[in-house]
């Protein structure tokens, strides 16, 4: 698809559950991650098993004292078992006929750094699990500090802008063309800008997770850790899509192609000014950050054309 096109707003056939969530939650005003949370189970349905670690999402999903504030089962884990709990959770419920969606859902930290060996064996291994990663480009939950998914020159509590430090000082980790590499059953990303292309790609995975490993990567803002206003959220969602800063794609049993192509990207400047963690930036810095956005963006669409 086209960027632009006019279509009609099909979201809500996509949908064949409520909420599941109980309306107040301890999420933070205007962030991605508790819509992202909300969206999975109205599109997959309440038969599916969260999997999750300490993080931004752990205290919606443990719950409060002995009160849940969701309807989904739940299991816990530490930072490096997400993959293997799941596994086993997966391979339980097909020995016993059950059928049960396993959903890993996860911190960029944890998948890229902390997680990533067995996240990397799961896949390796096929294993019949999805593997969603919300990216919100650092360790949020505990204060903001880089991980190797926070974009080049972001300051973050570990990468400060000062006399010294202009910020992070390489470029974050291509985290779905790592994934891609492992040749899964599916992968794909997505963000809440464009909940139709989520929602289908929700769908695809699961009916391809019944062949083997699934891997979703979506593209979260934290409103706090990188400094935009609450109510900006879905603009910056969609601003990062615009700029190919975050393209749209997937890839079916490792062929990849485009689901939204943007035909006239904008200048990654429009996403930069949105949130202050950039605010430092002088012109050297943009040009950097322009550069890494187009080579990631044309490794990209060289696959995705060799594929056509």
């Amino acid at each position: 698809m086209v960027e632009g096109t006019k279509k009609r707003n099909r979201i809500f056939d996509y949908f064949c559950e409520g909420d599941q969530f109980a309306g107040g939650v301890a999420w933070c005003a205007g962030c991605p991650l508790e819509l992202t949370a909300r969206f999975v189970p109205q599109v997959l349905g309440k038969n599916m098993v969260f999997v999750g670690t300490p993080g931004c999402a752990a205290p919606v999903l443990h719950g409060q004292n002995i009160g849940a504030w969701h309807k989904l089962a739940y299991m816990a884990s530490v930072m490096t078992g997400v993959p293997s709990k799941a596994t086993g959770l997966a391979r339980y419920y097909n020995r016993i006929g059950q059928d049960a969606t396993v959903v890993c859902f996860t911190g960029d930290g944890c998948a890229t750094d902390v997680g990533f060996q067995p996240l990397s064996g799961a896949a390796e291994r096929g294993e019949k699990i999805i593997y969603l990663a919300y990216d919100n480009e650092g360790y949020m939950n505990t204060g903001n500090q880089r991980s190797s998914a926070t974009p080049l020159g972001a300051a973050t509590t570990t990468t400060p802008v000062g006399k010294i430090g202009r910020g992070k000082p390489t470029i974050s980790k291509n985290m779905p063309m790592v994934m891609l590499m492992h040749r899964p059953a599916y992968m794909a990303t997505a963000t809440l800008s464009h909940l139709e292309d989520f929602a289908k790609k929700l769908k695809k995975a699961q009916e391809k997770v019944k062949e083997g490993f699934v891997y979703l990567h979506v593209f979260a803002p934290c409103p706090v850790g990188w400094r935009i206003n609450s109510n900006m959220s879905i603009e910056v969602c969609r601003t990062a899509v615009r700029t190919n800063y975050f393209p749209l794609w997937e890839a079916e049993d490792g062929k990849p192609g485009f689901t939204v192509e943007i035909a006239n990207p904008k200048p990654v400047a429009e996403l930069t000014k949105l949130m202050r963690k950039f605010s430092h930036f002088k012109e050297e810095d943009m040009a950097n950050l322009q550069k890494a956005v187009d080579e990631r963006y044309a490794l990209i669409k060289n696959l995705c054309d060799a594929y056509k």
